[in-house]
């Protein structure tokens, strides 16, 4: 099944749109057919990501390895530019970026101002499994009591994320996208705790 830039773009900005406002949700992005596509050095899920999120009015930024191939690929494909970390409206942070990367890239992503919050960026990290296995306890807007979540990455994002957003309304929201196409997202007002052993 070929790529429909229209009908699939829409599909997951819906459906990130719907796991934006309901944080631990988990769904699937690609369509029957499209996961079984091959892009060198590019999951087909985040490229499907990039193909929705990005656009020539913004501007990203890619962490990783083969990082210039897959700049040239989403810049080739939506009129987005790479720029720098601190200038970018969506960071991408692949499952192979090395730790003090991925620290970096939380620590210096744009956090908003308070007169503009909304001028932040969004990260959109790899990983290599989501599911509902207990690890992490979510609360906060969106979520009816509580939500478990499982992500399984380099855990020291989460010190950096409630770092990044310990000045409320100022911080970043989080896009987890795994091996499977799974796609979860963790906005700023979401509270994490590590579930409690029994």
């Amino acid at each position: 099944m070929l790529f429909d830039k229209v009908h699939d773009t829409q599909e997951v900005f819906r459906t990130i749109l719907h796991c934006m406002s309901r944080p631990g949700t988990i769904q699937n992005i690609a369509r029957k057919g499209n996961e079984a596509q091959v892009l060198e050095h590019c999951d087909y899920a985040l490229f499907l990501s990039a193909m929705t999120l990005l656009d020539a009015e913004v501007g990203f930024h890619i962490i990783g390895n083969h990082s210039e191939r897959i700049s040239e690929l989403f810049a080739a494909h939506t009129l987005s530019k790479a720029t720098d970390l601190y200038r970018a409206d969506y960071v991408f942070i692949l499952q192979d970026a090395q730790p003090q990367l991925i620290r970096e890239a939380i620590v210096q992503a744009k956090k908003g101002t308070l007169r503009d919050p909304q001028q932040s960026a969004t990260i959109i990290m790899e990983t290599e499994m989501l599911s509902k296995i207990p690890q992490l306890t979510l609360q906060g807007p969106g979520i009816s009591t509580m939500e478990n979540v499982h992500i399984t990455a380099n855990e020291l994002w989460r010190n950096e994320r409630a770092v990044a957003n310990q000045e409320y309304p100022l911080g970043v929201d989080m896009i987890f996208i795994d091996r499977q196409s799974n796609l979860m997202c963790l906005p700023r007002t979401t509270m994490l705790n590590e579930c409690e052993v029994s």
